[in-house]
């Protein structure tokens, strides 16, 4: 599943590093000090922990700032890293004629590569006490501005949370422990691209049920089969070829054989068997 990164965001983060630097910044934005609101975006992302729709808005409010100060080349290269979260991203009014100009610039630029693609892939049903895979895609033109790629798996209703990170790839596995897996959980897996400040430039998520256990069938037992009654026989004198003798007797006779054919064809005693190899992993 591929989620739009410009879409309001569940997860922005109110308590990330750079969450008082946003504020501020945003407070400055909101009175119109642009000149005042462009270090503390910058502080913003510098620090980090921010949610996408975020890196989004500092970045696009970063361009559009420069662009107003004629500062181009600096305006453009934030609107090329805005471009790269989302590249339908809006323009404000603030930035005028020339920021809307160096923006489709940095649109036509990044074009090629186009907007972060991420994406994550589980079972609809997980089992209860199993661990069970959770596979990250990123697309490949993206490798190289994505940092780390994190994964945050909770459970809706105890509140329990597994997080896990690894190194970005076109294909990441994670494995989510059984201990998450509790009867009648309800899963919610989150995969982000991070970027080296831990700033999140994509999201991704998907929910995995875990079914309660169900109880174990009764069976019921079956009532046991009466025995039909021994028709009694007259008892009549027993021969020599009657009883199990010869039966044993030509067992014997059989396993005679037999050991002599073994004892015959075993190898000799100096013989020495090996230990048997094993494969290296």
């Amino acid at each position: 599943m591929l989620l739009g990164t410009a879409a309001p965001d569940a997860r922005a983060a109110d308590s990330s590093p750079g969450a008082p630097a946003l504020r501020q910044a945003r407070a400055a934005w909101d009175r119109g000090d642009l000149p005042g609101a462009e270090p503390l975006y910058r502080e913003a992302l510098e620090r980090g922990g921010l949610a996408p729709t975020e890196v989004l808005e500092g970045y696009v409010r970063l361009g559009s700032i420069r662009a107003v100060a004629k500062k181009s080349e600096s305006a453009t290269n934030a609107f090329k890293a805005a471009s790269i979260i989302d590249q339908k991203f809006s323009i404000p009014t603030e930035a005028g004629a020339r920021g809307a100009s160096l923006a489709e610039k940095a649109k036509r630029d990044t074009a090629k590569i186009g907007s972060i693609q991420l994406g994550v892939q589980v079972p609809k049903e997980a089992t209860a006490g199993k661990s069970f895979k959770v596979t990250a895609t990123l697309d490949k033109a993206h490798l190289q501005i994505v940092n780390r790629i994190g994964l945050s798996a909770k459970d809706g209703t105890t509140g329990k949370e597994v997080t896990l990170d690894a190194k970005p790839d076109e294909s990441v596995e994670f494995e989510i422990a059984s201990d998450v897996t509790l009867p009648g959980a309800s899963i919610l897996v989150h995969i982000d691209a991070l970027d080296g400040h831990q700033n999140r430039l994509a999201s991704a998520e998907e929910r995995v049920k875990v079914p309660d256990a169900a109880p174990a069938p009764i069976v019921a037992a079956k009532p046991a089969a009466k025995e039909k009654p021994k028709e009694k026989e007259t008892p009549k004198k027993a021969s020599f070829f009657s009883t199990p003798w010869p039966y044993v007797a030509g067992g014997v006779a059989i396993l005679g054989i037999a050991a002599a054919i073994f004892f015959g064809t075993r190898p000799a005693q100096n013989v020495q068997v090996g230990t048997p190899a094993v494969n290296g992993q």
